[in-house]
């Protein structure tokens, strides 16, 4: 039987907890990179000035983009890094162990819609929806080949198609009567209630 809302929904905070975790241990791991921080400085320094009008936000938009794009370049083996460790928590786990940390701990299952075995692909998709596993991949590579100007614009873009998706993924958990969420529909998966018989 379909799993409720309410512990699909607490299995995705568990695993958003424990993910953000992870990729803050890693974070410890990596070596510190002075160019960041300075960016970084740049960064609220260029805020300040629009806040206190010394510059216009056109100004600010185009110096924010240009630190942006930098500080994402610098980053880029932390973002791949944290990429991998997404996908193996998202995308392989579940199909070994049919279900991520959160899902264990509520009970709850991830199966094919159709009866077959789980696979990559479901799982991928899943998240792609609802995890951003799409946005993280495309902005790794997007940094290193567009302006910094086109790559502020796709984040803003692909960012808000995220926030939609999830949103669409909450409602339909929420008020279909089968309990699936775009990312169960598109990946042909269900999440099921391992204490409830059907």
């Amino acid at each position: 039987m379909s799993a409720n809302a309410s512990k699909r929904i607490i299995a995705y905070i568990i695993d958003f907890i424990f993910i953000s975790a992870i990729l803050m241990i890693v974070s410890y791991f990596i070596p510190k990179n002075s160019n960041v921080e300075f960016l970084n400085n740049d960064i609220n320094n260029l805020t300040e000035q629009v806040l206190n009008n010394e510059i216009t936000f056109e100004s600010y938009a185009r110096e924010y983009s240009i630190y942006l794009s930098s500080i994402d370049k610098e980053n880029v083996i932390y973002n791949v890094i944290s990429v991998v460790i997404m996908l193996v928590y998202y995308v392989i786990i579940p199909v070994i162990f049919k279900a991520t940390l959160g899902k264990y701990i509520m009970k709850l299952e991830i199966k094919n819609k159709d009866g077959k075995k789980l696979n990559l692909y479901n799982t991928f998709i899943r998240s792609v929806v609802t995890e951003g596993m799409l946005y993280s991949l495309i902005t790794i590579f997007l940094v290193q080949i567009v302006s910094s100007k086109t790559y502020l614009l796709n984040l803003i873009i692909l960012g808000f198609i995220e926030f939609i998706l999830v949103i669409i993924s909450l409602f339909m958990i929420l008020y279909r009567r089968d309990k699936r969420g775009l990312h169960d529909i598109l990946s042909r998966s269900i999440v099921v209630d391992k204490e409830v018989k059907e």
